[in-house]
């Protein structure tokens, strides 16, 4: 158990949040959700002790031993993989060094002997003769072979350092565990892996996440950061957007009774307190005026940006025709003699673990990467927006966001068309004048969203576009999807934006590719 005991977080005037007050009891898992800049990384840094709040403090019940998933990449590189993974129950790796320092020796005394047997008695007591087999399954389950498990934390890609930190968090079986995005950079497989291990534990957890599949799997409460407090809401994520939209339906229509009943009374009041006759009775009507209280109904942090994809010309029939194509690297494989045929108006996503190939295929089919052989053959009338992975080469350039926007505009879209556009993706007449360089990443992704619905284009192939995106600007993006009329081809690791957008899945794996239309578990009713 963790509690919160009126925490306040302040920089500057303005309060992050104040006077929360809540506690996590063992054995829940708890969704902790809220817009981007609303503070759900700083209260879990409060709650696990990197920072300190402002007023209030933080209690753990005794004896209780809390995991955070450490954001810092670089915190371990001249540490193997598998110490690497230990190292996260602090009090079991200290032992470790001790002992394993004492049995160095050359030479030991009777006092380290005295020492070593009893650091044995409390190596045993942690499960410390089962550590690094534990520590390896974590590892395995992740996707991190077995010959990697010795090699050095500066060794690994950034995407492998951050499974190897989420192993370190789950090591040892914590009493309370704080992970922030720990699904980031997993595949579909092993986020099913992650969410069977979380269910398997009787840990208090508080998870940030904008996988909302991942929330509806784990979750038995959801707490929302929101005009500048927390609310807790019994069930997963889908629970919580019916019962919060359900409260404030309620809030507002019960103050849109008050406000009927305030300008009756009112009126009353205004036609006869200087009547003799009914001066009794306005004077009551007054009285009741005074006891009725509207609820404050405060404005949510929560911004959604408008995105709306339209085809300037449709596209009929075949939209793509691949035959046999073939993409090498260093004479491996990647690609082996894929074919598709895709009609205008399929959706269609990419699949499978990382590093199968999935963008590299994308790469090929855009002809922004050549291929060794074979033959993509696209509709004589296909438009094209595509979303890359990465597009950072895009934004290196010394230009304003209006100049950046006003290159993809038609001819006939006038300045006010391009304003327009950077407003509903949420950017601000202050702020359009500003270089485009100095963007965030998950800025840069909704500009990239705004060249797209300037391009009118009548096929959209994006590859991982739900990547850095706020729950928000996942949402938007989700419905803009599911209305756009055109073709769709994109790779995805979130299974909800995948199950309510495709209608067919490739996927992709060591033994080749296999076209799902109609049986695939992403693509069934109720998933």
């Amino acid at each position: 158990m963790i509690t919160a005991n009126n925490v306040t977080v302040q920089f500057g005037k303005t309060p992050l949040f104040e006077d929360i007050t809540i506690t996590f009891n063992k054995g829940n898992v708890y969704g902790l959700i809220g817009a981007n800049g609303s503070g759900k990384s700083t209260f879990m840094n409060v709650l696990s002790g990197e920072i300190e709040p402002s007023s209030g403090y933080v209690s753990i019940k005794k004896d209780r031993r809390v995991s955070m998933l450490s954001q810092d990449q670089f915190a371990f590189e001249d540490v193997k993989i598998l110490d690497c993974v230990m190292m996260g129950h602090k009090q079991l790796w200290k032992i470790k060094l001790e002992r394993d320092r004492i049995y160095s020796l050359d030479k030991m005394t009777e006092e380290e002997g005295i020492k070593v047997s009893n650091l044995e008695i409390d190596f045993a007591d942690l499960d410390g003769y089962s550590s690094e087999s534990n520590a390896a399954e974590l590892l395995l389950g992740l996707g991190i072979a077995k010959d990697d498990h010795q090699i050095l934390m500066r060794d690994f890609s950034p995407e492998k350092k951050l499974k190897v930190l989420l192993a370190q968090a789950l090591f040892g079986d914590p009493d309370i565990m704080l992970l922030d995005e720990p699904t980031n950079n997993l595949d579909l497989d092993t986020i099913t892996w992650l969410e069977q291990t979380l269910k398997d534990r009787n840990s208090t957890m508080v998870i940030i996440s904008h996988d909302r599949h991942f929330l509806n799997n784990v979750c038995t409460h959801m707490v929302d950061l929101d005009y500048g407090n927390l609310h807790l809401y019994n069930g997963n994520y889908d629970s919580f957007m019916v019962e919060s939209a359900l409260s404030r339906s309620l809030l507002m229509n019960e103050n849109t009774k008050k406000e009927a009943k305030i300008k009756e009374l009112e009126s009353f009041v205004r036609r006869f307190s200087a009547n003799a006759s009914k001066a009794k009775q306005a004077t009551s009507r007054a009285n009741q005026l005074k006891k009725i209280k509207l609820e404050e109904v405060k404005k949510s942090s929560r911004v959604y940006p408008f995105i709306q994809f339209n085809q300037e010309k449709k596209v009929y029939n075949s939209a793509l025709e691949v035959e046999r194509i073939k993409k090498s690297f260093d004479s491996i494989d990647v690609i082996r003699n894929f074919s598709i045929h895709i009609e205008s108006g399929e959706r269609v996503a990419i699949v499978g673990k990382n590093g199968i190939g999935k963008t590299t295929l994308i790469q090929c089919i855009t002809k922004n990467l050549q291929f060794d052989s074979g033959k993509v053959i696209w509709n004589k009338n296909a438009n094209i927006g595509y979303f890359a992975q990465n597009h950072n080469k895009e934004f290196d350039t010394n230009i304003s966001l209006i100049d950046w926007m006003s290159k993809w505009a038609n001819k006939n879209d006038d300045m006010q068309v391009i304003r327009g556009t950077l407003g509903r993706l949420l950017f601000s007449q202050d702020h359009i004048n500003k270089n485009i360089d100095v963007l965030s990443g998950g800025e840069k992704r909704r500009m990239i969203f705004g060249k797209i619905i300037l391009q009118r284009p009548n096929i959209i192939i994006m590859d991982e576009p739900t990547n850095h995106l706020d729950m928000e600007t996942i949402e938007s993006l989700n419905l803009a999807l599911s209305r756009f009329e055109g073709t769709l081809i994109f790779s995805s690791h979130d299974r909800e934006f995948i199950s309510s957008l495709a209608t067919r899945i490739i996927e992709m794996n060591n033994d080749g590719i296999k076209d799902y239309s109609s049986n695939h578990e992403l693509l069934r009713p109720n998933k």
